[in-house]
Formats: C-alpha cells, structure tokens, sequence
C-alpha cells in the first residue's frame, strides 16, 4: 500500500517503508520550503474578510454533498469500511456529516463563540474607548489527528485555515484516504481565495520514525502543534516539542470517554433508545461514548430499562453491523460468565455481527473486577459494552466519575468527557455542581451524546483561542498619575 502526500505547488518528498506500507511524506526539506513561505501566506489569509474565508468551506460543503448525492464517493465509503472496520451504514453517515463541518453558520457561531466579534481576525476591533484588540494566527499549525472518525481531523483542520495559518495535518491511516478525498475539492475550486487556502494546506502521513515528523517537533519554526491521542505518542510528542527552540504551543486532546446518568424518574424509552444507539454508533471510540452508566433507583426499575435497551441494542446493531474474530467471541463470552458469577445480571446478543452486552450490577463496578481475571478486556477491546451500575442516592453517582481514570477497567483514559444527564428537576441542580467539580467537560442529553454544537469548546478548550493569538493596542493614555 503506498500513501502519498496532499499539498498544493511542488514540495520536496522522500519515501519511507513501514511494514507492508510504502509512505511518500514531505521531507524536511519539504518542510522547509513551505514554511519559507508561512508569513506571507498567513498575512494574505488574515486580510481576507471572514465572509470570504467562510464562503470557500461552504462551497467545498456544497461540492462534497452533490458527489455523495451521484454516487461518486462510493468507492471511498468502501475503503473507509475495510481500513476503519465500522459498518458501511456508519462510514455513510460519516460521509454525510461531512457538510455540516463546511457549514456556514455553524462555522461563524463557532468562531463567535471563542472570539466575540469575528472582525477581530482582520482587522482592530475597539474594546473599550481608545482599547483595541486583534486576533493574529498563532501559527504555523501542526495538527496530529486521531483515527477513531473522519469528521475530528476535519474540524481543527478547517479552524486553522479559517483563522489564517499555514497549517500541516498529518492524519490517521484509517482515515487517510477520506481527509484527502474531502481536501483536495479545496484544490480543484478556481476561486483566489481558495487557491490561497489550498497553498496553505499540507497534508501527509509521517510513520512514528519519521526524520521529518521528529524536525516539526523539535526544530521547525511551528507556532501550534496540536496532537489528538494518548499514551505513549503522547508523552513522547510533548518531551519532543519541550526540545523547540521556537517555543510552539502545545495543545493535547487526550483519550476521554463517555458516562450516562439516568435516573427512575426520569427514564423512559427515549431514554433507552438513546443510550443504545450510543453503544453502538462508532462501537464506542469516541471521546463522548458512553461506556459506563449509572442508574439511580430500584433495581426492578433498572431491569425495565435494560428491557427497553435491548430492542434499541438489537434494532441499531442490525443496521451498523460489526466483524468479530472468534478470539474477540471467545473474550467477550469468558468476561459475560464472569459477570455472572459475580452477582450482575447479563443481557447480550450472540450475533457476531451486532454482539452486544448490557450489565447491571449493585452498587459497585464490577467490571474492574472482571478486567482482572479475563486480561485483553480493556477499553479498547470492549465495544458494544455497557455496564449500568444500580444506587438507591445520587450521591453515590459523581463518586464514579471521579474514580474512573483510577479503575483497571478505564486503564489509558483521562477522565469522562461527556455525561449524558436524565435525571429529575428535583435532583439536576445539584448533580450539575457535583459534575462541575468532577472536571467534566460535557452534560448532555443521552440521545445524542455523539453531536456537537457548534457553540461547544474542545474539552474545556475552544480551538479557535487555541490557534491564534490577541494583539492589544491602545492609542489613549491611562489616567495614572506617579507623584
């Protein structure tokens, strides 16, 4: 397999072979070359006006949508299902979702809510009498996406371009092929504004011993690297650009994860259905899946709630089927036994193409105990697994957020991202407070745990801030007097 690099003008490459992959990456000469010209494409971005800028990624949003009406990306969705091993259903939706990252308004009222006043990216804005600010690009941007979706990368990608840097992305394998598909429409456009973009956008794949990955981290003259992933890339990454003489701000979104709060009161098959298609939608890799639950109220309630997840589990797993090997079968079965053994009542689907598992056990995680004895069962492995933990008082919920990162179970993630809230008006008020002090980044509706504002920060971060940075300016003294 060889992967080649995307980049506008005629960039110095060098081929690399890993494994069975054949890699034609920019080299550091490459590198070199586009940097030289970082400065004067940076400022020729930051004078276009923001309409202008928003009004390239919406065309690009039109242009994406007509060739996924006629058919044209149906090779891709193809490749994408075999390198990513989701569904076809899902890699579809995936496709289209790609529009609503190019949309107009979303793009605006994102960049409104990190910066206020979006003129402040091309010209001073006043603040106060005779106080100014404007937004500059902080870059050149060096994005390190993660593989766990296409429409991540697209997201960075496309705010680092529209706040005027040069920017490089280097994406996963198993997306690859899907983030050049969506960027070259950048390249074919006839319009100067988005030949401009184009000539600020490189995109190439760097193996984890690439001379030229190690130079943009230690060396280059990079503004921003902002890397998607965890442990050890991610320690590794941090102590390289530690080593930059040019300082670049390092911006990291880790692994996180997913937790759901419901309780009797509140619950109903809405609820359930929504908890469910969660499960099952991207089999749990994304930062805002859920992956563990807890329910406050009567375990007889509990299992009527389970009840209603069942049909949702059965009903979206056989329209985004999955692939198991029988070792994956034979895990999945020896940590269900277990479970059992345990105490905690087992749901589950023997479909090995939508092989599902609901748990519910009395107040206390038995799942860290089940890691311990069935060894590969970790976060990574587990998918389309749920295990809902029944208390009698709310309480006793925010404690497992704040123990999760510390559980064998959760071994290699931060922290819950996103909590999915269905819980009475009598109890929400205070639970919010709780979770506000458990450093959680997102409280959300079950239902749709997997979308996102264009309003909503980055965990605890909007991206726009991130990739820029305020020039101040005052042309009034302060009325300070020294005697």
């Amino acid at each position: 397999m060889r992967i080649c690099p995307s980049f506008a003008g005629t960039l110095d490459t060098a081929v690399r072979v890993s494994g069975d992959l054949e890699v034609e990456e920019i080299s550091e000469f490459g590198v070199q070359q586009l940097f030289s010209k970082a400065p004067d494409i940076q400022r020729k971005l930051s004078e276009l006006n923001i309409d202008d800028r928003i009004q390239v990624f919406e065309e690009m949003g039109k242009i994406w949508e007509e060739r996924l009406r006629k058919g044209q990306l149906d090779a891709l969705k193809m490749t994408l299902s075999e390198s990513t091993g989701y569904s076809d259903s899902l890699i579809e939706q995936e496709l289209s979702l790609v529009c609503s990252v190019f949309d107009g308004e979303s793009l605006r009222r994102s960049l409104e809510a990190s910066l206020g006043n979006t003129e402040t990216l091309c010209k001073f804005v006043e603040i106060s009498r005779g106080e100014y600010k404007r937004y500059f690009p902080a870059g050149p941007v060096f994005i390190i996406s993660s593989g766990n979706s296409l429409i991540p990368p697209l997201i960075p990608t496309t705010i680092s371009l529209l706040t005027g840097n040069m920017t490089i992305l280097r994406p996963s394998i198993s997306n690859y092929n899907g983030v050049i598909e969506v960027y070259n429409i950048l390249r074919t456009m006839n319009s100067e504004k988005a030949k401009l973009m184009s000539e600020g956008l490189a995109i190439s794949y760097f193996t984890h011993d690439s001379p030229t990955l190690k130079y943009l981290l230690t060396k280059a003259r990079v503004g921003v690297v902002n890397f998607w992933g965890g442990d050890p890339a991610r320690l590794e990454v941090s102590k390289l650009v530690s080593e930059n003489p040019h300082r670049p701000r390092l911006i990291v979104n880790g692994p996180l994860t997913g937790f759901v709060i419901v309780d009797e009161d509140s619950v109903d098959e809405m609820v359930a259905d929504g908890l469910a298609k969660n499960v099952v939608l991207y089999d749990q890799q994304l930062c805002s899946s859920p992956t563990s639950a807890v329910f406050i109220g009567s375990f007889e309630k509990a299992k009527e709630f389970a009840n209603h997840m069942v049909a949702s589990l059965n009903k979206y797993g056989s329209i985004f089927k999955t692939k198991l090997s029988e070792g994956q079968i034979y895990l999945i079965q020896s940590a269900r036994r277990i479970f059992q053994i345990k105490g905690s009542l087992v749901y589950s689907s023997n479909d090995p193409q939508n092989m599902w598992t609901l748990v519910l056990s009395k107040g206390k995680r038995v799942l860290d105990e089940v890691v311990s004895t069935v060894t590969g069962f970790n976060i990574y492995f587990r998918r389309r697994f749920i295990e809902i933990v029944v208390v009698d008082n709310w309480h006793d919920a925010p404690t497992f957020i704040k123990e999760l990162p510390y559980s064998k179970a959760f071994r290699g993630v931060d922290k819950v991202q996103t909590v999915g809230l269905a819980v009475s008006d009598k109890i929400k008020q205070d639970i919010l407070e709780d979770l506000v002090n458990c450093g959680v980044y997102r409280i959300v509706p079950v239902a749709d745990m997997y979308l996102r504002s264009p309003l909503e920060p980055y965990d605890g971060l909007n991206i726009p801030s991130s990739f820029t940075y305020i020039v101040y300016m005052r042309d009034r003294a302060l009325d300070f007097n020294v005697s």
